[in-house]
């Protein structure tokens, strides 16, 4: 606990807060906390609002540590317990990546990346529970009557991030679903009607590309929208939004819509690839990454998005 900011202040309170050995001398204390200095003249208003370094700690999920900081990384549901919260002398602040699962995959638009959101908040001690969004269905019946579904939710220490979109199919009661970043849209296969992909949470992600007969939009990623069928040509789909890269690895990303064709349209960060006319088939998305699945046509069933994940670090000593 800081000693007092002002008024009288004794050396009995400075030996509480910093400790040392009886008896005590203010040169005891040189270059103790910061405004202390390490040599030379030392008084007493040097030490109000002063306090000893205390630094978070906690325990959960699957651990590493390196030189002053650990790191947690949570892949599915668990809890973060905080037995100290440290205070603003040593550290008082985690560092939070928190993605959601990626939206699935249809017959025609890739599934949205998951949600994704990276800052540092001020903690207190406390357990907390994390949540871990799984990743949103493919489609598994006809591409004219069903979209992929959208991913679920991830939270951990106040912070949610929203489910990716689910691609739409080639129906306008099936469009492409909103989401952390949406999913890659459709067409009508009646009136040649060219839908517009998922929309994108502002903070989370981007929206989906646009569909095109024959051709679905790419799923938004958390870095990039999804690019527009036939972006890359005649029948081809669009690639998966792109992601964005932190704790050394590319998450969040879009899935690639549907071709009609062999010429694919790939995923981003995690998203899967989109699938051809016949072959070749379409990808999920990748495991803890929140990337969107693929869509793929008639031989093959849209993919299913990939489950997300909460990585968290502070500095503990």
């Amino acid at each position: 606990m800081p000693l007092p900011s002002s008024g009288s202040l004794s050396m009995s309170q400075i030996a509480a807060e910093f400790g040392g050995s009886a008896p005590h001398s203010l040169s005891e204390y040189y270059g103790v906390a910061s405004g202390i200095p390490s040599s030379g003249t030392i008084s007493f208003n040097q030490f109000y609002g002063a306090a000893n370094a205390a630094y978070v700690y906690a325990t959960g999920g699957s651990v590493s540590q390196s030189g002053n900081y650990r790191t947690h990384y949570f892949y599915s549901n668990g809890y973060f317990n905080i037995t100290n919260g440290g205070n603003s002398a040593g550290s008082n602040t985690v560092t939070y990546l928190v993605v959601a699962g990626g939206g699935g995959g249809s017959g025609i638009g890739g599934g949205g990346g998951g949600g994704y959101r990276y800052g540092s908040k001020t903690v207190s001690a406390g357990n907390n529970y994390i949540s871990i969004g799984g990743g949103g269905a493919g489609r598994t019946s006809s591409y004219y009557y069903q979209a992929g579904g959208n991913g679920g939710n991830s939270s951990a220490i106040g912070i949610t991030s929203t489910g990716g979109g689910g691609g739409a199919s080639t129906e306008p009661s099936y469009g492409a679903g909103n989401g952390g970043s949406g999913g890659g849209g459709g067409f009508d296969t009646g009136t040649a009607t060219y839908y517009s992909g998922g929309t994108g949470i502002s903070g989370q992600g981007n929206s989906g590309g646009s569909g095109r007969r024959l051709a679905g939009g790419g799923g938004g990623g958390s870095n990039g929208s999804g690019q527009n069928g036939f972006a890359r040509g005649n029948n081809l789909g669009g690639v998966g939004g792109s992601a964005r890269y932190h704790f050394g690895g590319y998450r969040g990303g879009g899935g690639g819509g549907t071709s009609w064709t062999t010429n694919i349209a790939s995923g981003s960060g995690g998203g899967g690839n989109g699938g051809g006319l016949s072959s070749p088939p379409p990808f999920p998305g990748s495991g803890n990454t929140g990337g969107g699945g693929g869509s793929g046509w008639n031989g093959s069933a849209g993919r299913a998005g990939g489950s997300g994940i909460v990585i968290l670090q502070y500095r503990f000593q």
